[in-house]
């Protein structure tokens, strides 16, 4: 057969719209050594295929036990009475009836703590906002006077450096005691160019 044919069986075999016969053919064709390099993996797809059909064939006895477990699944389910549905209708009735009932028993327009006069509204509004700005600034003081200590503690701090400055001169005054301390030393040691006395 024509690699061509076997192509366009291939892609019927693959969408499910084969024959018995036209399988046949494919597994003949696959058994043979001279297939083409091109359809080499669907050679082994086809040996494989047949390699399972002979290890587990599926015959008339695998489907009726199969068709056994669904009737005997299907006889185990109880019938559908609809005392069920009923009580869930009817407990979803009440639900609506008793959530309608109490709203409406409920219906107040007006939420408490809010007015219709606008000049009220302002006034506790402004109120509100002055008791909130007073308990802010509370807080704010204590951390304003401890920025207001670390700003003086920095400028303290420049000012060591120009004692730093004024230090120099005195390192080079004690650099100036120390070489004068050498040559004291030096002046108590002296050199006797006597004779030994023996």
């Amino acid at each position: 057969m024509e690699p061509e044919k076997i192509k366009i069986l291939l892609e019927r075999f693959y969408e499910g719209e084969t024959s018995r016969e036209e399988e046949r053919l494919l597994r003949e064709f696959f058994s043979r050594t001279d297939v083409p390099e091109t359809l080499s993996a669907e050679k082994e797809h086809f040996r494989l295929l047949v390699q399972w059909q002979s290890e587990s064939p599926l015959d008339e006895a695998f489907d009726a036990q199969i068709m056994e477990h669904v009737t005997a699944a299907q006889k185990s389910v109880r019938p559908f009475t609809g005392w069920y549905a009923l009580a869930g209708v009817a407990a979803s009735v009440l639900l609506v009836l008793a959530l309608w009932f109490g709203n409406r028993l409920n219906n107040k327009s007006v939420l408490p703590g809010t007015t219709n006069n606008p000049a009220l509204a302002y006034v506790q509004a402004r109120t509100a906002l002055q008791l909130v700005s007073g308990t802010l600034n509370k807080g704010v003081r204590p951390a304003s006077k401890a920025a207001s200590e670390i700003t003086g503690a920095m400028a303290k701090t420049s000012e060591i450096g120009t004692l730093e400055i004024a230090a120099k001169p005195l390192r080079t005054l004690s650099e100036v005691d120390r070489a004068q301390q050498l040559m004291e030393s030096l002046n108590s040691v002296y050199i006797n160019f006597e004779p030994l006395k023996k």
